[in-house]
Order: structure tokens, then C-alpha cells, then sequence
């Protein structure tokens, strides 16, 4: 298939096709005119690709994996080594859950600071312990 029903049917761009070719993750075939063609396991690859690169994954992560792109990646896991995917995908689970961690951690300062600036801005009859408003903040 050309790249533009490759786009079509992965519902992407051709320039973002060109990105995955450039970055070398994606390799058709080229005609004598020169026009990509892209052979049937192109499909799969570029779902891959598009779910790794939304989870966190880099393109040089994804280099990593090579092969493994052509495998459903969510389902059968058929790729012949998968110790590079291992390790990548715990590298991102790392990463993610760092991050998870440090939202966490900013989620519960605001939430503190929003209840101080509320029990600062209530009327002397209507204050309500920071502790509530914290959890009415969070429901």
C-alpha cells in the first residue's frame, strides 16, 4: 500500500509516516518512481509505534525495540527476544511512576494550601476545618 492509505487506515498523517521512515522505524519499500510502498505489517507497526509514543515511550526507545514493533504488542507477544522490550518498558514504568509520584505529592500541597486559603476567606461563623474542605475538594 502507498502512504497515503497507510495514513488512511492508521489514522494518521503522511508526514507523521515520514517521521517514523526518518527516525528509522518504519521501512517501506520504494518503486521505481520512488513512491514509499509499505507492506502488511506496516499497519500493526504504526499502531505500535502511536501507542508507544503516547504511553511515554521516545523514538529511540522504540528503536530499541525494532522487531518488536511488528508483534500485537497488547496481546501475543511472539518477538523473538523480548529482553529489549523488558527492559524499555521498565525503564518507562519508572519514568511514570516518578511522575505519578511527584503529581501525587503537588495534588496534596495544593489541596492543603486551597484549604488554608478557604478557611482564610470564610466568614468567622462559616469556617470549616481545612481536613473537610480537602476532602470536599477532592469528591
Amino acid at each position: 500500500m502507498r502512504i497515503g492509505e497507510l495514513a488512511h487506515t492508521t489514522n494518521t498523517t503522511t508526514r507523521a509516516l515520514r517521521y517514523y521512515e526518518e527516525h528509522g522505524l518504519l521501512h517501506p519499500e520504494r518503486t521505481s518512481n520512488g513512491y514509499r510502498v509499505y507492506g502488511p505489517d506496516s499497519v500493526r507497526v504504526v499502531e505500535n509505534i502511536r501507542l508507544l509514543l503516547a504511553a511515554g515511550l521516545t523514538t529511540e526507545d522504540l528503536l530499541i525495540l525494532d522487531r518488536c514493533l511488528r508483534d500485537e504488542l497488547l496481546n501475543d507477544h511472539s518477538c523473538a527476544d523480548p529482553g529489549a522490550k523488558i527492559a524499555v518498558f521498565e525503564q518507562r514504568l519508572a519514568v511514570i511512576q516518578r511522575r505519578i509520584d511527584d503529581l501525587t505529592h503537588v495534588r496534596a500541597r495544593l489541596l492543603d494550601r486551597l484549604g488554608e486559603l478557604r478557611e482564610r476567606a470564610a466568614p468567622p461563623g462559616d469556617r470549616v476545618c481545612p481536613q473537610r474542605l480537602a476532602e470536599r475538594a477532592a469528591a
